[in-house]
């Protein structure tokens, strides 16, 4: 139901006029600086996402979609993230736009929204799987898929020109409140169907799926148990970042009650991880190869989106049962660019636990994904740990290394240069760079673009071959930031 706010617009132009045409945190203005990075416009929300800045990006968003429509507003439990929607909402409303705030909402809970009602476009303030004094805008269209890169071109460059702050002519637009909670889980229970019978952990890491996971998988007949379940932006009970070694409470639960499954999300709700029977937490991809196996063999073909980091699996299944597979930049800006371009699309997957099916959405939900596991468990009479082992046995690797922001630019060019000079015989740069042997084993250096980090990956056939790649990509990428910092120095 929808219902008018009691702030008047006066009060809204008011402020909309008060503020200044922003910079991005502290820089002067640059036309050819980026404001996007992997996904959506992310920073520190004391530094970067000031009230200024984000003023001006819902202004910008406003140009981009002609400066009419309606958009969906939403956002995660961080204690910043309401302070940051109000003021997306003030740019947006001075840009011509009419809003429907949703509060605290799942990402895929918006988009099933914007679907359902044919809106414009939505946008949701998240950060989430970064830590929590980070905040983050995310910009979707009316297919529910993120920006693609070019149209976060045309957007950089509204924002940097000289009239991107500029009072739009005409009349403001509106903000009215909007409850769609109970319309996605009856929408996401009736995609899936009932499945009935499992016992299921659920931790949504104290996030906002807090108030649908549980309700979407009662809905279709599972019992529920859920941990970290109380909303709170501080995230005391575990990071938001949904991987094994973050998930040891959903690994004990599992085991402790004797459940059919774990699932662990991100605080907004995109991402899914999960836990065998035995309480094995599965990198992503991981899943996701079992999702592939599954679409492809009941669609015999068709195509399947990973991105340059997800296991090798993919290929060998791709060619086994006949498929095909293509493969994009890390990021759902990527993914939902190559699925609207593709077609026979049947299924996209990335490493960090986005599980997409593009007849539901253009994004990932955990609650579709852990109904979808659900599905293939029952259909099959399979646990997952079962699902697990019928999978081709590979060992992947990976860790993190800090690297600012500043230099990561530099950094990789010289990653780049390294290889090159040691005339690597197959390399890839989609994505960083991915450096591949006959024997099918690979490792991966590639800047975050969430996060001050430099990324390594490394996958073989055996786990001590794969802790010497990822030992060669960490070596690599320690020397390029060490050089890299040099070179900024002199």
């Amino acid at each position: 139901m929808i219902g008018t706010m009691s702030s008047p617009l006066r009060q809204i132009n008011q402020r909309a006029a008060e503020l200044q045409p922003a910079t991005f945190g502290a820089s002067s203005r640059n036309p050819s600086q980026r404001l996007f990075g992997t996904s959506g416009i992310r920073g520190r929300a004391d530094t970067v996402l000031t009230p200024q800045f984000v003023d001006r990006l819902g202004r910008t968003f406003a140009g981009v979609l002609g400066n009419r429509g309606t958009v969906f507003v939403g956002r995660d439990v961080r204690l910043h993230s309401k302070r940051i929607q109000g003021n997306l909402m003030l740019g947006l409303v001075e840009g011509g736009v009419s809003v429907l705030d949703c509060g605290l909402v799942p990402t895929p809970a918006l988009l099933c929204a914007v679907k359902e009602s044919k809106a414009s476009a939505g946008v949701v303030v998240t950060g989430s799987h970064t830590p929590s004094e980070i905040g983050g805008v995310l910009f979707f269209l009316s297919d529910t898929g993120e920006m693609g890169p070019s149209d976060e071109r045309i957007f950089e460059k509204l924002y940097w020109s000289k009239t991107s702050g500029d009072k739009v002519g005409g009349k403001n637009g509106s903000i009215s409140s909007v409850e769609i909670l109970d319309d996605y889980v009856r929408l996401i229970e009736k995609q899936l169907g009932n499945i009935g019978g499992y016992k299921v952990v659920v931790d949504p890491g104290n996030g906002a799926t807090y108030a649908t996971l549980n309700r979407v998988l009662e809905g279709v007949g599972c019992k529920i148990v859920t941990i970290n379940g109380r909303p709170d932006g501080r995230f005391p009970a575990r990071s938001p970042n949904p991987q094994p070694s973050t998930l040891t409470q959903l690994s004990r639960a599992v085991k402790r009650t004797k459940a059919d499954l774990g699932v662990g999300t991100d605080s907004d709700g995109d991402r899914a991880v999960f836990a065998t029977e035995q309480g094995d937490v599965l990198w992503a991809d991981l899943t996701g190869a079992i999702f592939a196996k599954d679409e492809w063999q009941k669609n015999r073909g068709g195509v399947i989106i990973s991105t340059v980091n997800t296991s090798c699996i993919m290929s060998l299944l791709c060619r086994k049962y006949e498929g095909s597979l293509k493969v994009t930049r890390v990021g759902p800006p990527a993914i939902a660019e190559a699925l609207r371009s593709t077609e026979n699309a049947i299924f996209a997957t990335e490493e960090s636990g986005k599980h997409i099916w593009p007849k539901i959405l253009l994004y990932g939900d955990a609650a579709v994904a852990s109904g979808k596991l659900l599905q293939i468990m029952k259909t099959q009479g399979l646990t997952l740990g079962q699902l697990r082992n019928g999978l081709p046995r590979l060992y992947q690797v990976k860790t993190a290394i800090q690297c600012s922001d500043q230099l990561k630019g530099k950094a990789m060019e010289f990653v780049n240069l390294s290889c090159k000079s040691k005339g690597l015989m197959r390399t890839s740069t989609i994505d960083g760079l991915k450096v591949e042997y006959p024997d099918s084993s690979w490792f991966l250096v590639r800047a975050s673009g969430t996060e001050p980090l430099l990324r390594c990956n490394a996958e073989a056939k055996n786990l001590e071959r794969a802790r010497e790649l990822l030992g060669r990509a960490t070596k690599l990428a320690l020397h390029a930031i060490k050089n890299a910092r040099e070179s900024q120095e002199t």
